[in-house]
């Protein structure tokens, strides 16, 4: 990379692409190629320091109260069902590999809840609320076998849910159109795959 870039080290890569003004002071920098980290001689040493560096990230914009809630996972549930590394496999990228292990976590959460609730079943989304929408979106156009290339948008959905949108639709050519629902042009809907509201 650095010899593509015409440039003599990596540093010197560095340099160019890393501001200045977000850099630690050399004293308390991590190092490495076969140094110690100053003042971190052990794993627990090291997540204090990454700790308190994360600690200093300033949240702009929050999600909360738009779809996004804050939530409280059991650590035990967190380990053994979120973060079971049976469901992905270590010997292989494999896309298929990984969903067949989201898709068996899924079925045991599922079981899980039924047992736990005594109810006849659960549900379960591999998807968050914006990609749920930009895959409606996209099965609406694909109906429509690319002939209807609007779809219209409440201006109420969530922000992030139009940005995801806003991305899909451009990969498709689909034209978004926003406006109150009550004002969709009813005299026009040939012209559209589909709605959401």
């Amino acid at each position: 990379m650095v010899k593509a870039l015409g440039l003599k080290s990596l540093d010197e890569l560095i340099d160019q692409t890393v501001p200045k003004s977000i850099r630690q002071p050399e004293s308390e920098a991590f190092k490495h190629r076969g140094k110690t980290i100053i003042g971190l001689d052990s794993e627990s040493g090291v997540l204090r320091k990454m700790t308190q560096l994360a600690a200093q990230n300033k949240i702009y914009k929050s999600y909360q109260g738009q779809g996004y809630y804050p939530t409280i996972i059991p650590a035990v549930v967190k380990r053994n069902v979120l973060e079971n590394p049976k469901w992905y496999t270590p010997y292989t990228p494999y896309q298929a590999e990984i969903s067949q292990g989201r898709l068996e976590m899924l079925l045991n959460y599922q079981t899980m809840i039924t047992e736990l609730t005594g109810l006849d079943i659960s549900n379960a989304s591999l998807l968050d609320e914006a990609t749920a929408a930009a895959e409606a979106m996209a099965m609406t156009w694909s109906i429509a076998n690319g002939k209807r290339n609007k779809c219209y948008v409440s201006t109420s959905i969530y922000p992030q849910t139009i940005d995801v949108l806003k991305t899909r639709a451009d990969a498709l050519d689909i034209e978004l159109v926003f406006g109150e629902i009550d004002k969709f042009p009813w005299d026009k809907s040939e012209e559209y795959c589909g709605a959401l509201v």
